[in-house]
């Protein structure tokens, strides 16, 4: 997560504070993912922030200065699951955009 570029860890860092998420405010501290159980923080935390972006699109929140949309969720899941993969705990990672779109 060394490499990771600043509005993606902006975005992730409004959410886990907006979800109470001190387990991935932590890794965003240290920008590193450093054990399987803090992978599967990010992971956990990760479909929690797709529901709550879906839930703040419908309501039109401003994130950063423009408002929040299911898009953003989306590269913010594929920079991260790419972060998790590279750590080393690839076996965690289940595509983050089926969680954004749920079938009915």
């Amino acid at each position: 997560m060394k490499n990771i570029h600043k509005p993606i860890a902006d975005f992730m860092a409004f959410y886990a504070t907006k979800l109470n998420d001190d387990a991935v405010l932590s890794v965003l501290n240290k920008l590193s993912i450093d054990t399987e159980d803090e992978a599967k923080s990010v992971v956990a935390f990760l479909d929690a922030m797709c529901k709550q972006v879906l839930e703040d699109s419908k309501t039109k929140i401003v994130v950063l200065s423009q408002t929040v949309c299911t898009s953003d969720a989306e590269k913010v899941c594929a920079v991260v699951e790419d972060c998790i993969e590279a750590a080393g705990y690839r076996h965690l990672v289940v595509r983050s955009e089926l969680l954004i779109y749920p079938s009915s």
